[in-house]
């Protein structure tokens, strides 16, 4: 039993291990995650860090915007994800309006580590939220910076439903560059950035004494995630940044239409399919 034990904590993926992967210059693969079936499959890649992001509302749920996703969903959909990936490193998506002040945060972001076995919360956020960061650090809970486009502020930042690049003009960059800095210098353990060029990747990894992971972000970052369902074909008009790697809705046609054939033709259910009843004697 110590043994076994002992094993499962040599294969849990850590902070430790993710910045050894940094100083090895060895490039770390991230993915969205949000079931247990799904985690299991991941898991059994080893991919090692998995996001269980609010784009759930629009990946899973058919929102137009991450903003409906809320609390309770997302710890529900967290733990689900733990179960199947219990050696991955989890990160949490702090839910729109879920981060207003410290108390209300750590309350909330307690609950993703003690309900769902998180390793790390991300919060969308800027140098204002330092105070914030400070708070979550302080009482032990891992902070993700994530930076630059911020789909919880799209409306804000690009216009109504907008979702576009930040930090390309070198002002915003500089802003980008130091929100980034300032939240690290706030305690935050890894920065995510999104949609930004890679100069201002590049600036920050070079000034920045942790963890960068990049969402349309440039080959500077540590890291790289995308959206799940937008690698395996689910989103027939994907981000720029996102490489479709699969065609999962052609295969889930496949099997349907295999099933529906089956069973207009009565070759469903067969003799095999069916439980005989136990007669007596």
């Amino acid at each position: 039993m110590t043994l076994m034990m002992t094993n499962q904590k040599e294969n849990k993926v850590d902070l430790a291990h993710l910045l050894s992967m940094r100083a090895a210059k060895q490039p770390i693969a991230m993915l969205t995650c949000y079931d247990f079936p799904t985690a299991r499959i991941l898991a059994e890649c080893r991919v090692p860090i998995l996001l269980v992001g609010d784009s759930a509302a629009m990946a899973v749920l058919g929102e137009d915007s991450t903003l409906p996703t809320t609390m309770d969903y997302m710890v529900t959909i967290t733990r689900a994800v733990r179960r199947g990936a219990p050696d991955a490193y989890l990160m949490a998506d702090m839910p729109y309006g879920s981060y207003p002040d410290e108390a209300i945060v750590l309350k909330n972001a307690s609950r993703f580590v003690r309900e769902s076995g998180a390793d790390v919360v991300k919060l969308e956020c800027d140098a204002s939220h330092a105070k914030i960061v400070q708070t979550l650090t302080k009482a032990g809970v891992a902070v993700c910076a994530h930076v630059g486009l911020l789909p919880q502020r799209a409306a804000e930042q690009g216009g109504a439903g907008a979702y576009k690049a930040q930090g390309r003009t070198t002002a915003d960059a500089q802003r980008i560059i130091q929100d980034a800095l300032a939240l690290r210098k706030a305690g935050a353990a890894m920065v995510l950035l999104e949609a930004v060029p890679d100069q201002v990747s590049a600036a920050v990894r070079e000034q920045a004494d942790c963890l960068i992971l990049g969402c349309g972000a440039g080959p500077s970052c540590d890291g790289h995630v995308i959206v799940l369902t937008d690698l395996l074909g689910f989103n027939s008009k994907p981000a720029r940044f996102v490489e479709v790697m699969g065609n999962v809705p052609a295969a889930i046609r496949a099997g349907v239409e295999a099933y529906m054939t089956a069973v207009a033709t009565r070759q469903y259910p067969a003799a095999k399919h069916q439980y005989q009843m136990k007669l007596p004697g």
